[in-house]
């Protein structure tokens, strides 16, 4: 065989090797973003949370998300069951998954969630099996105004919505500073009781009420006490202490029904005659406040509460009704 013809054998066997090869090469016009994730998510729990793309199917196991969530146009397929009608009209037709203190996880894992959104501080026992089932679980708090801009922001980031988000957060910025740069330079001392059928404790600053009396800058006779064991939000109530810091103005949260409560406050409380000689008692200064906005998290109603609040501690400005 001459060179030449054996050049030609090599040119033709070496092209046979290398055809195939090029042949399953990667196309660089298709998806080049497989491997990349849509966000990476630091929850309140501490947790990285890693979403490969944006969810489709989300579940909420807390009511209090709803509003917000849908507010900044995400969707849910599953939500808690709540007693009143109080969540967005859109999700009043989304499958129930039981209550917030017994989800039914069956329901939950059954709805083929691409991201669950739990409340920190209830919800951790349920992480490890929603990760079992490879759902994707955020831990979300929502208690101080501080949490509800955030979680504007986050829920907007999620449903793919940011520019909404911000302009929302901004919003309840606004408002909110509307009412706090009313406020006169003037001390004000409070103490908000908490009060239930079974006892009476004293809101800390960490609570939803005493969050919005440290935005208007009130003094709370319990800013740095030790809070109740496994109750971060209040400390045990003294009526000695009271009596002793003599506040300006009492606030009372209340949760359960009114006779109760009463009963209660005036075997605590209003029976001692040291309740009497309190300031705030002897100028008709003890205040019940809503429910909807201190009891539970008001949410995008938080400049609602400020303004509630500042009512009663700045009159002069704000005005109020007894």
């Amino acid at each position: 065989m001459g060179v030449s013809r054996r050049l030609v054998l090599f040119v033709i066997i070496t092209l046979i090797a290398i055809l195939p090869g090029c042949a399953n090469k990667p196309s660089q016009s298709g998806d080049t973003t497989a491997g990349t994730e849509y966000m990476s998510i630091t929850d309140d729990g501490g947790r990285t949370v890693k979403l490969e793309h944006k969810p489709a199917r989300t579940v909420v196991l807390s009511p209090s998300f709803l509003d917000i969530l849908y507010t900044v146009d995400g969707t849910a397929v599953g939500r808690p069951s709540t007693k009143n009608l109080d969540v967005p009209a859109a999700a009043r037709q989304v499958a129930e998954v039981g209550y917030v203190y017994n989800i039914n996880m069956e329901k939950v894992v059954a709805l083929g969630p691409d991201l669950v959104i739990a409340f920190q501080g209830m919800h951790e026992k349920l992480v490890p099996l929603l990760e079992s089932n490879h759902i994707p679980v955020i831990l979300v708090k929502l208690k101080t105004y501080q949490d509800v801009l955030d979680k504007v922001r986050l829920f907007s980031a999620i449903a793919g919505t940011k520019d909404k988000g911000e302009q929302i957060a901004r919003q309840l910025e606004a408002e909110v500073r509307a009412t706090t740069d009313k406020i006169p330079d003037k001390p004000v001392k409070v103490a908000i009781l908490h009060a239930t059928a079974k006892s009476v404790t004293v809101e800390l600053e960490n609570s939803i009420a005493g969050n919005v009396a440290k935005i208007l800058k009130l003094s709370n006779i319990a800013e740095g006490s030790l809070p109740l064991e496994g109750d971060p939000d209040n400390t045990p109530f003294s009526l000695e202490k009271l009596v002793e810091s003599d506040p300006d103005i009492i606030f009372v949260t209340t949760m359960g029904k009114d006779p109760e409560i009463e009963k209660r406050m005036q075997t605590d409380v209003k029976s001692n005659p040291a309740w009497a000689g309190v300031k705030a008692v002897r100028n008709q200064k003890v205040y019940y406040l809503p429910q909807d906005l201190f009891l539970l998290n008001p949410g995008l109603k938080y400049p609602e509460a400020v303004e509630y609040m500042a009512s009663i501690a700045y009159p002069e400005v704000f005005g109020h009704e007894q």
